[in-house]
């Protein structure tokens, strides 16, 4: 039997200003779901058993609950880090001979589940690893294996800080492990979690699995974008959940998800691919456009144009707003005229921010990024903010500011 274990008890890091006090980054929404469901709903599609979810605060198990498709085992972490976290889980992992470890913060198609299942159960390898093709601009971010020309690892190297130490072929990781229990008494010797495969690697086969579709590490802000970009793009048709009111002037173009009980005003246009919430407002003559994100309980004011932008639940912006390419945390106040600026200077290159084409099919791609605004902020009207200005928690800026990335300004509220 293989047992999922789930890692959700990492700290936020760089996505620290839109995580509130006592909550976890794990329940950052993307498309009206918690970033944990995408990796769990992964894991409890392919394998039956129960589920072992690993967490520091009490907002992810509350949430692994209400989406839980099998038995859940939920265990507060002790200590710091993946290992910790490995022996946190150990004591739910008595009954079974191997894990499948998972990240808790990774956005994944079932469909590499079942992959590295499938290939585990017909080789009935020492382990089997999920790898992905190597992209040299964010290697240092993850950690990298060497295969042989058969696809067995033989050496895993964490955050490699340079390509010229690793072996072709090489691959990163993916987050996702099917290991023996007895890795467990590695990790109680001291040993680290790579340290432990490779003495695998040394005594018998690790398969690694190989996949190159939906797969993103939500680490950085620039992921809560590529994230929502992605699953976007599998949206067809226009979705209005019950008790949605649309005025008959407003337009909609798909593919778009409208929740329950949201309202759009006249004159609106929501231009797909849009995720739109439950109980959101959008108001008169706003202009919603692709790979916007608007959660549950958001309030978009008249004239306001959304473009590629995750704004977080509970967040109002007034009237007159232009917000592009940015990231937005809950329970924050924007005011009326307020402006992103999002179009990088080239020597700017924000940790995992994607490429893509201005206007598809268009040939043309830029790196474009605006602002990214903490949880609990109140933006002050008429506000220019420079790209890759970030914004920490709680933090009031004073109307008519012109912030610029590393500037100090505003106060804390």
């Amino acid at each position: 039997m293989v047992k999922p274990v789930i890692l959700a008890g990492g700290p936020p890091k760089a996505l620290s200003s839109l995580v509130p006090p006592q909550r976890s980054k794990h329940t950052l929404r993307i498309l009206g779901k918690p970033v944990l469901y995408y990796p769990l709903n992964a894991v409890q599609s392919v394998l039956r058993s129960d589920t072992v979810i690993v967490y520091r605060y009490e907002d992810v198990e509350r949430e692994a609950l209400k989406y839980t498709l099998r038995p859940l085992q939920a265990v507060r972490q002790r200590g710091e880090g993946i290992e910790d976290a490995i022996l946190t889980a150990s004591e739910k992992l008595n009954d079974t001979d191997y894990i499948l470890l998972a990240y808790g913060d990774i956005v994944i198609d079932k469909i590499a589940i079942h992959r590295l299942v499938e290939t585990h159960l017909a080789l009935e390898p020492a382990a089997t690893l999920l790898v992905l093709p190597p992209d040299t601009r964010y290697l240092y971010t993850y950690g990298a294996v060497e295969t042989d020309l058969d696809g067995r690892a033989k050496r895993v190297v964490e955050k490699p800080e340079s390509m010229d130490i690793l072996e072709q072929p090489f691959y990163m990781l993916g987050g996702f492990y099917i290991l023996p229990t007895a890795i467990i008494d590695y990790i109680e010797k001291g040993n680290s979690l790579v340290d432990a495969i490779n003495k695998l690697a040394e005594t018998g086969r690790v398969a690694t699995v190989h996949w190159n579709g939906l797969w993103i590490d939500i680490g950085y802000p620039a992921d809560l974008l590529e994230a929502a970009r992605q699953l976007l793009d599998r949206e067809r048709g226009v979705v209005i959940e019950g008790k949605a009111e649309i005025e008959d002037t407003a337009v909609i173009k798909p593919p778009a998800v409208i929740g329950r009980h949201t309202y759009i005003d006249h004159h609106a246009v929501i231009k797909g691919p849009v995720y739109i919430g439950e109980n959101a407002f959008i108001g008169s003559h706003s202009f919603v456009r692709h790979y916007s994100d608007i959660e549950d309980h958001v309030r978009v004011g008249a004239y306001t144009e959304i473009k590629n932008t995750v704004i977080q639940p509970h967040t109002l912006t007034d009237s007159h707003v232009y917000l592009g390419d940015s990231v937005i945390g809950e329970n924050t106040v924007i005011g009326s005229h307020v402006v992103t600026l999002n179009v990088l200077p080239s020597q700017e290159k924000p940790p995992r921010l994607r490429e893509h084409l201005v206007r598809p099919p268009s040939s043309k791609a830029k790196l474009k990024l605006g602002a990214i605004i903490g949880h609990s902020c109140r933006i002050g009207a008429g506000t220019i903010l420079y790209p890759n200005t970030e914004i920490p928690a709680g933090v009031e800026i004073e109307p008519g500011s012109i912030i610029s990335r590393g500037k100090k300004s505003g106060r804390r509220s």
